[in-house]
């Protein structure tokens, strides 16, 4: 594949982002990657963890753009604000919007991407900003929602640290592996409703205590409203849509990617696709068959060492060869 790095604006900010296409051709449909949390810059990397350590590459929108470029599509990601080459410092969800809606013009500009062929790939909470730009940008000719949250913000919240708390708490040893290896998310789960109190007074800051230090939790209050729910904002979603979700998420629950789907079909969308790719887990890496070991990968992201799906490239690829027809 041939790159090229292309700057765009958005709110004011310089914003660097890599548009990727095949060696041979002219012009090509194209997919716009969309970060999750587990995402932050052009190549689809967590620059840093929580506790400061840097996070091993595991370079998910790199590898999708590779296995696009190879089907003879285009495809085109971007640095977050404040990552890589990005100015700026990390926004809400409705900056990220603003951000999306950018990066898909800059993209359309390009001379070599048909602008009438574009999809959207959102990953992870990159599905709740793909939603938003739908709101406004429905001009795109299909999505992809790849392990998006249906249910509420603070059922996701439980889903991810109250099992660690719980993990922490069955022996001396798993506690001093948590500590370890996430005590962020053993801090985070033995706090789940001061912190969900905190938020639903509007505080965006939050001062936990763990073994007598204090730690500062920062959260959106937003992500708590009752019109800001995820399920409420799938009903911008009217184009085509492949919902993908791993066997062995544990991030985001396999069963909502049943309910969206159900949801969608509910409100009258005609052509909705339901993939779970056995085996896999939130970011479509191999998982291991020990459900514990794949508990302690989740904490301490050993997971991100493990190698892609084939099978998730390929239901991606069948997908996108029927949606650019």
């Amino acid at each position: 594949m041939k790159e090229r790095e292309i700057f765009f604006g958005s709110d004011g900010l310089r914003l660097a982002g890599m548009l990727r296409v095949p060696e041979q051709g002219r012009v090509f449909p194209a997919v716009l990657l969309v970060h999750g949390s587990l995402e932050q810059d052009r190549d689809g990397n967590l620059l840093v963890k929580r506790d400061g350590k840097p996070a091993f590459k595991k370079n998910f929108f790199l590898e999708i753009a590779r296995r696009l470029c190879a089907s003879g599509y285009a495809a085109f990601s971007w640095d977050r604000r404040g990552c890589g080459m990005s100015e700026g410092q990390a926004g809400d969800v409705f900056a990220q919007a603003r951000d999306a809606k950018a990066a898909l013009h800059a993209l359309q500009s390009q001379e070599e991407i048909d602008p009438q062929r574009i999809a959207v790939l959102g990953q992870s909470a990159g599905v709740y900003t793909v939603c938003l730009l739908a709101r406004e940008e429905p001009q795109v000719c299909s999505y992809i929602l790849q392990g998006g949250l249906f249910r509420d913000y603070s059922e996701m919240m439980a889903f991810n640290y109250a099992r660690v708390a719980r993990y922490a708490e069955m022996c001396p040893e798993n506690l001093a592996w948590v500590e370890e290896n996430d005590l962020c998310s053993l801090i985070i789960g033995l706090n789940l409703s001061q912190i969900e109190s905190a938020a639903r007074e509007g505080k965006t800051e939050h001062d936990l205590v763990y073994k007598g230090r204090t730690w500062k939790f920062h959260h959106d209050p937003s992500c708590y409203l009752p019109e800001n729910a995820p399920s409420r904002q799938f009903m911008h979603i009217e184009k085509p849509a492949l919902i993908i979700h791993g066997e062995f998420d544990l991030n985001v629950p396999v069963e909502d990617a049943t309910s969206l789907r159900d949801y969608l079909i509910k409100k009258g969308s005609q052509e909705v696709e339901l993939a779970i790719i056995p085996g896999t887990d939130h970011s479509f890496q191999e998982a291991p068959a020990d459900k514990e070991l794949r508990l302690r990968e989740r904490m301490s992201l050993e997971s991100f060492h493990r190698p892609y799906s084939s099978a998730y490239f390929q239901v991606l690829e069948d997908f996108l060869r029927r949606a650019f027809k």
